[in-house]
């Protein structure tokens, strides 16, 4: 997965980390939700069922209100005169069994005369089984004499079956005197909230109730809705994936195959390349050491070997760098006395330093210390970048360093010569890239690439660096037994 994140292309990368981001969003709004928006929610539905319990409170009490107003408008008719003169007749009965129809809900409306019943709407009840409500009648002609009571009984059973609009909400009434019809109903796990009453019913407690699956139905709607999209975007993000990586290994064979193709021209142009131009040398040669060429001729030979020699070089470099790419470089493993091999590779380019009058400073403190390598890779790599160090320096030093650090040992060439900018360093190691192209004519490019490749090859690495043009470069060769 890594190797693959490694080499999709910067569109892709972007798609993906958009599609991973909305993801990490639906997961952590669903992880809020599971943990966190049940208490909120729970904490909204119990402010509505209080908003809810308030209306029906004030709805109640609005209704025994009503009745109040009912039975002060009765005691207020002047038909309530004939319970002074005792002249009951059937107007008052006839009254009250009428109001009471209107008025419905099975109540009970009575004319009491010194608290004992003159006239009634209903013959036969229990009073237990009624709230009371009950009014001063006076005299019609004076308001200050009093002739008897009027007394509304408003059925509990009213009280008990409250009905809701919600079939799983539960509204209830709780006195605050011991009555049996009074019960609480039996309950799922719910949401409930109380309140108090004032005017007839005060002291009483209406209590209102909503289950909680139900209470939290949209919650879990919206929970089912981001699980839905959280696994749709998964399972999106696996088809791209699935479609990236099979795109991905269409491209890497036919990379592969274009790879083969171009090692394969490298080989086979090589090979055909250095045996003409392997005999164009020897011929240059030959001639050169004839007693019949004058010296301008010798010039103008020793031309032709140099740029043979050159184009032999870059041939070898290809053919080496193709056998590298393929992994058919074959490693033979030799036990090598490092400071040895080292002062040899450093004894063959001394005749160059000696040449553009260079000071070399050794500091060589590991001797007689042996690694298991390939003599011929490790030699090729310390010569190339004792050679790179000398091409570039036309004046001042080249210091070379060998220390251990660590059970590795470490190989430095340290030049004062033109140095490397910054923003080039990063592509020393690409085949064929030059960062001092206009300055070295003859130079492939190859060099550092190869010997970077040889390097890995017996268990190695090489860093380059240098503080920019004009401060010269460091070479570091860090190595260990293969």
């Amino acid at each position: 997965m890594i190797t693959l994140w490694k080499k999709l292309s910067d569109t892709y990368k972007i798609l993906l980390s958009m599609l991973l981001f909305i993801m990490l969003i639906q997961l952590m709004t669903l992880l809020y939700i599971w943990k966190f928006e049940s208490k909120i929610l729970l904490e909204k539905e119990r402010k509505n069922l209080t908003y809810q319990l308030d209306i029906n409170s004030k709805l109640l009490t609005s209704h025994m209100h009503h009745l109040e107003k009912e039975l002060e408008f009765l005691s207020k008719l002047e038909v309530m005169d004939d319970i002074l003169v005792n002249d009951v007749d059937k107007r008052i009965t006839v009254l009250l069994e009428k109001k009471a129809k209107d008025l419905s809900q099975n109540i009970v409306l009575e004319a009491l005369n010194n608290h004992s019943p003159i006239a009634s709407s209903k013959q036969a009840y229990n009073s237990k089984d009624f709230l009371e409500f009950k009014i001063t009648v006076y005299a019609s002609f004076d308001r200050k004499k009093r002739i008897g009571f009027l007394r509304l009984l408003y059925p509990f059973a009213n009280l008990i079956e409250l009905s809701m609009d919600n079939p799983y909400q539960n509204l209830w009434l709780t006195p605050p005197f011991n009555q049996n019809m009074f019960l609480t109903p039996n309950l799922k796990e719910s949401i409930v909230v109380h309140t108090l009453l004032n005017g007839k019913l005060k002291d009483w407690r209406l209590s209102l109730a909503y289950e909680k699956e139900y209470a939290l139905e949209s919650i879990k709607e919206i929970e089912h809705i981001l699980l839905f999209a959280f696994i749709l975007s998964l399972l999106l993000l696996l088809f791209i994936v699935w479609v990236l990586s099979h795109k991905q290994m269409e491209i890497l064979e036919h990379t592969q195959e274009v790879l083969a193709l171009k090692r394969t021209f490298l080989s086979t142009m090589s090979h055909e390349l250095r045996t003409p131009l392997g005999s164009i040398l020897n011929l240059t040669q030959h001639l050169m050491v004839s007693p019949k060429i004058g010296d301008e001729e010798v010039d103008m030979l020793g031309r032709i070997e140099n740029s043979s020699e050159h184009l032999l070089g870059m041939i070898n470099s290809l053919l080496q760098l193709s056998k590298l790419e393929s992994n058919s470089m074959s490693v033979t493993k030799t036990n090598i006395e490092i400071d040895r091999v080292i002062e040899e590779m450093i004894e063959i380019v001394e005749p160059l330093i000696d040449e553009k009058e260079l000071l070399l400073k050794k500091s060589i403190t590991h001797k007689n210390v042996s690694i298991n390598t390939d003599i011929n890779l490790f030699k090729q790599v310390i010569i190339n970048l004792l050679s790179n160090a000398i091409k570039f320096t036309q004046t001042g030093t080249i210091e070379i360093y060998l220390k251990e650090q660590e059970g590795r040992f470490i190989f430095k060439v340290i030049d004062t010569g033109v140095g490397i900018e910054k923003e080039k360093q990063k592509s020393l190691f690409c085949e064929f890239y030059q960062a001092h192209s206009t300055e070295m004519k003859h130079s492939t490019g190859l060099g550092l690439a190869l010997s970077q490749k040889v390097a890995k090859l017996i268990n190695g690495e090489i860093k380059i660096y240098s503080r920019g043009i004009g401060f010269g470069t460091e070479a570091t060769f860090i190595f260990g037994s293969i």
